[in-house]
This record gives C-alpha cells, sequence and structure tokens, in this order.
C-alpha cells in the first residue's frame, strides 16, 4: 500500500476527450484508478479486484467492464491485477534525484514484465527532461552568477522606443 497521503490529478482531465467521451460509471473508474490508496510513485501498482470493488460499491463483473473501457480509450493498461496509468509521467514526473531513485526502484519491483518495461520507458523519457531542465537552469543560474547575462537593454537595445519610456528609465509613474 502507498504511503502517499494524496495524489496530484491534473485538471486537465476535464478536458481530455478520451475521459470527457467514457460514460459517468467509467470516469469514477478513472479517478479512483489515479487516486486510490494502491497509486505509486510509478503510476503503476498492484490492484486486487476485490480492493476496488469494496472501496467502489461495485461488483467485479461491473468493475471488469469499466477497466476494458479505459483500456479502450488508452487511460489504462493492465497486466492481472497490475494496473499501469498511461501518461503517468506527463503529469507525475520526477521533481528531484531522491524522488526519481525511489520511483525506479518502485519500477523494478513491478511484476508484470510487459508493464515495468513500458513504465520503465516512459519514466526514463520524463526523467531525461528534467534532468535537461535543471542543467539549464544551473547553466542560467551560472551565467548570471558570472555577469554573461545580458540585460534588458542589451537583449532590446538601447535605442528602441520602449527604452525611452518612463518606466524603463527607471522614473517613478
Amino acid at each position: 500500500m502507498s504511503a502517499r497521503t494524496f495524489t496530484k490529478i491534473s485538471p486537465s482531465v476535464w478536458r481530455s476527450r478520451r475521459f470527457i467521451g467514457l460514460p459517468d460509471e467509467a470516469k469514477v473508474g478513472h479517478l479512483y484508478l489515479l487516486s486510490n490508496s494502491h497509486v505509486t510513485s510509478a503510476g503503476v501498482y498492484e490492484l486486487p479486484p476485490g480492493y476496488a470493488c469494496a472501496d467502489l460499491g461495485w461488483t467485479e463483473a461491473g468493475y471488469e467492464s469499466v477497466l476494458q473501457e479505459l483500456i479502450a480509450a488508452e487511460l489504462i493498461d493492465r497486466d492481472g491485477d497490475v494496473i499501469l496509468i498511461e501518461r503517468w509521467f506527463r503529469h507525475n514526473p520526477p521533481t528531484n534525484d531522491d524522488h526519481a531513485k525511489g520511483t525506479r526502484r518502485r519500477l523494478h519491483e513491478i511484476e508484470s514484465d510487459r508493464l515495468r518495461e513500458k513504465a520503465i520507458l516512459a519514466f526514463d523519457d520524463a526523467n531525461e527532461a528534467r534532468i535537461q531542465r535543471e542543467a539549464q537552469k544551473a547553466a542560467e543560474k551560472a551565467a548570471k552568477a558570472s555577469g554573461s547575462v545580458k540585460s534588458v537593454a542589451e537583449t532590446i537595445g538601447n535605442t528602441s522606443r520602449l527604452m525611452s519610456t518612463r518606466m524603463m528609465r527607471g522614473a517613478a509613474g
């Protein structure tokens, strides 16, 4: 079970054609799969049907039907009791090195070979993007500290009409 006390659900879910096109019961099922107590930072986890049915008050046949709708809408993937939330790392990327290490550890614990490989590929893409963003920020910070960052005047040019305004000259409004 997850030690998480909350899970982010992107507001963009309400603009998703995949989600909006679902019947209401499948929408509830998807929100449940995004936020139940088994969800981990890896976005892929084991969820025995009995737990989901007890939480939702559904029959196993009803739960299975909703899972099939969510798979058809490409919102989840599934291998037995293992659920993978599609595009998880688009909305829940690793935020730092410790988060990435913990998520990678969880990914390697996934029982389903197919879903583990799929999740690791998505994680690696998201983590690489995070590393590149951090490197870019560090480079910008270093450039600023060394004084090599251009001033506003250098960027837009001293002869610009904008530079002649009172605000840009530092005069009070």
